[in-house]
């Protein structure tokens, strides 16, 4: 059965982690450097035509305002976690706990 529009389950939180360590690392997160993360540290997304789950992915998580783009010159823009995203925090901690374990981030 599918998921109800705009909500969040694990791949959102997933994506939202991925942001959030991100922005603490004072690095920009671009969709594709999101979809390369997916891919390396969660094992999803694996096929090179997933990038656009993710980009989908990313467009439900600013329609909830749980992330924003931002320098967006019409041609490449990157994703910053948004005050209500920050919130989410508990629900990702997991996730930040999997990329934080691993030596390639």
């Amino acid at each position: 059965m599918p998921k109800p529009q705009g909500s969040c389950g694990s791949t959102k939180m997933k994506i939202l982690a991925i942001i959030d360590q991100h922005s603490n690392s004072e690095r920009e997160a671009y969709g594709y450097d999101i979809w390369k993360t997916m891919k390396d540290q969660f094992h999803i997304y694996l096929n090179d035509n997933d990038i656009g789950n993710v980009y989908h992915h990313l467009n439900d998580l600013c329609s909830l305002n749980y992330v924003c783009r931002a320098g967006d010159d019409g041609r490449c823009c990157y994703y910053k976690i948004t005050e209500e995203g920050l919130a989410m925090r508990p629900k990702y901690e997991q996730y930040i706990a999997i990329m934080k374990a691993d030596p390639r981030t």
